[in-house]
């Protein structure tokens, strides 16, 4: 009897134990782990690539996860990157594999169904990307010719809005759909202006329409948690980087501005 009684307690001990972890928030599991998971890209310079003089990740949005992480853990470097696409950033989120993702996400309400946003910190807007020579000038050229779009992106859905009659073909990652358009396989790439100029910083050849066609509010992504702490943080973060000036400095760093 008193070897099933001691069984029982310990068993209680073990479950009161098991359910103190789960009640653990969203910040105190990062704290415990002692580094961020964060997703990001790795082929839209300025703002999330590899460095290849380095081979680390790099960039406005990486300097972003570095200054969170910085706040939080106390160090810039406590940080696992995880490599995520415009088809992949929402089920990194919703499957917990990634705390956050910080890659050039604009804030859309069919998004904010699935996840929470931080409040924006950077506004982009989407346009094309062309051959210097090209007889496109506006978006109404594209009626009867093939854009280039990557999949799971809003580029894809607001071309199909604005020119229904549209041509589309689509790429997993922005290295793939402007090598599409190096190989003359689309007349068009569109995204947004921030990305098509990181594309093109070293390369003459093309130029980008003056128009945009939305306004894309970026803002980092995170699993919906019922207590909010982890999105309130993030947000005090943001606040804190607008407020000190550090946004402006990463912008001029990047040369966004």
């Amino acid at each position: 009897m008193k070897k099933i009684i001691c069984l029982l307690i310990l068993s209680l001990i073990l479950l009161a134990g098991c359910s103190k972890k789960q009640e653990q928030n969203a910040i105190e599991k990062i704290i415990d782990r002692g580094y961020l998971i964060v997703g990001v890209k790795t082929d839209s310079y300025p703002f999330g690539f590899i460095n290849k003089k380095t081979g680390e990740n790099d960039g406005f949005d990486i300097d972003i996860a570095k200054y969170i992480a910085a706040e939080l853990l106390g160090s810039e470097r406590k940080i696992q990157y995880i490599s995520v696409t415009p088809a992949t950033r929402i089920e990194a989120i919703t499957s917990g594999e990634v705390d956050m993702v910080i890659a050039t996400m604009s804030i859309t309400p069919q998004r904010a169904y699935l996840i929470d946003f931080s409040k924006p910190y950077y506004a982009a807007g989407q346009t094309a990307l062309v051959r210097k020579n090209s007889d496109i000038h506006t978006f109404s050229d594209l009626k009867k010719k093939t854009t280039i779009v990557v999949l799971g992106s809003n580029a894809e859905r607001n071309i199909r809005n604005i020119i229904p009659t549209a041509r589309i073909i689509g790429y997993k990652n922005y290295d793939d759909a402007f090598n599409a358009l190096l190989n003359n396989k689309g007349d068009a790439l569109s995204t947004d202006d921030t990305i098509l100029s990181g594309l093109i910083h070293n390369n003459k050849k093309y130029r980008i329409l003056k128009n945009r066609i939305s306004k894309e509010l970026y803002a980092i992504g995170i699993k919906q948690y019922d207590d909010k702490k982890l999105k309130n943080y993030v947000d005090a973060s943001i606040t804190r980087m607008l407020n000190e000036g550090k946004i402006k400095e990463l912008e001029k760093k990047w040369g966004l501005k």
